[in-house]
This record gives structure tokens, sequence and C-alpha cells, in this order.
């Protein structure tokens, strides 16, 4: 691996680390006025139940944020008084890019790290450490890092630019239309939101394009994918299956 490349690496783990404990206090602060006295019970054992997680202060960034997000709705409701449905959508695709920063660090290769990504990870670590009120000089490191390294971009082949806007425009189609609608449901079971939201952070995952198709045509009718799919259309709401086609045609 080049010496830019666990350069980057390394500076994205040092930043997962320095969120970790703010995420951990913007998401404990509150459940206990939430629910004072059964904040564990309420906030964090539907969590464990699904996670088997034993100690909820020793899980890492990507267990807090499954944390953040399954408890999503209540935080901004109680953040925001004009809370509405569909509101926070943009905080909730957020925090599954800082999962995916997670999982490009947990399996460092070159594969997965460019000069690009880099400064692109950094943009959403910014933004997610001023979402949880991370301390005042870590967001201002970040910004500066990501200033200086985004002024260090060099010039990106046309090609991989298209092929990468595709990817994107994919992806967000799949959140837009399955994983955000699933997820401001309110009466979709847990179990289902938790593998949606999964399916999405494996979808994101994916290198290529070519990955991600070949999952729509060929990896959507497992037992468990049924089993979700069933429980989408019970509750009127589009699965994976649904947007096949469509995606099929952006791809062609």
């Amino acid at each position: 691996m080049k010496k830019e490349t666990i350069r980057e690496y390394t500076i994205l783990y040092q930043y997962l680390l320095l969120l970790k404990e703010p995420t951990y206090i913007f998401l404990i602060q509150i459940f206990q006025h939430l629910s004072p006295s059964k904040w564990w019970e309420d906030y964090i054992e539907p969590f464990l139940k699904y996670e088997n997680k034993e100690n909820f202060k020793y899980l890492d960034i990507a267990d807090l944020l499954y944390v953040f997000k399954m408890n999503w709705g209540n935080i901004f409701k109680y953040l925001d008084k004009n809370y509405r449905k569909n509101k926070y959508d943009n905080e909730y695709m957020l925090m599954n890019r800082v999962y995916r920063i997670r999982t490009i660090v947990a399996h460092a290769n070159d594969i997965d790290m460019s000069p690009f990504i880099f400064v692109e990870c950094l943009s959403y670590l910014l933004e997610y450490s001023k979402l949880i009120r991370s301390d005042e000089l870590v967001i201002q490191k970040l910004e500066l890092d990501w200033i200086k390294y985004q002024k260090s971009l060099p010039e990106r082949d046309s090609n991989t630019r298209s092929k990468e806007t595709l990817r994107m425009n994919i992806l967000s189609i799949i959140e837009n239309k399955v994983l955000l609608k699933a997820i401001n449901s309110e009466i979709l079971p847990l179990d289902i939101k938790l593998s949606v939201d999964r399916t999405t952070l494996r979808l994101q995952s994916m290198r290529t394009i070519e990955e991600i198709i070949g999952f729509f045509n060929n990896a959507m009718n497992s037992e468990r994918g049924i089993v979700v799919e069933n429980a989408l259309h019970k509750a009127k709401l589009i699965a994976f299956n649904d947007i096949k086609d469509e995606i099929n045609k952006i791809y062609s």
C-alpha cells in the first residue's frame, strides 16, 4: 500500500476515534432526557437484542451509529419542536455515509481509497461532527484538513467521474424510494427496518456499478429477503425488487 494511502487511512481512523466519544455523549444525554429511569430498556436494549452486544459503553462507532439510526425519529423529535416526517432524511443518509467510512477504514486496502474518496470522507465527517455537536477544536481541525486536501486534488478522469456519478445516482434512488420510506414508517417492525438499512449499507460498500446491478438481479431472493419484501408490501411500501427495472434501465 502506498505511503499516501496509509496516511489517508490513518487520518480517517483518528477522526473516527475522536468522534466516538462525542457520539456516545450526544446519544446518552438525549436518551436520559427522554426516559430518565428506563433509557437503557427503551433506547439501548432493542439494539442489543439484534446485535448481541453486552456492554453499550464499549460499542465502536459503527454500533453507535446503529443506535443513532434506530432511535433517529425520537432523537430529532426531542431536538426539534417543529419536527416532521422526512425533515431529517439528509441527516439519516449522512449517518450511512459515516458508517461507510468506518467500513472503508476497517478493511483498509488500495482499491477503496483515493484522494477523491479521502476528501469526500473528510467532508462527511465534518458534517457529522457538527450534527453531534462535537468539540469545536475537532470541527475546526476537520474543516482545515478538508480545505487543505481538497485544494491538492489532482484532475479527475472524466470516465471515472461519470461512473461514480452513475453509482451515486443509483444509490440515491435506493435510499429515497426504499430505505427512507421504510425508516419513516410507523408500522414497520424494527427488525425489518434494520434489514433494509443493512442491505443499503451493503450496497454502498460495493465498489462498482456492476456489483450493485448483480445484487439487484441475483441476490434479493433469499429467505430473509422475501420476508423483508413481504413486510414492506404489507406496509404499502416499495421493496428493492420493485425498483429493479428502473435501476437496470439507468445502467443500460
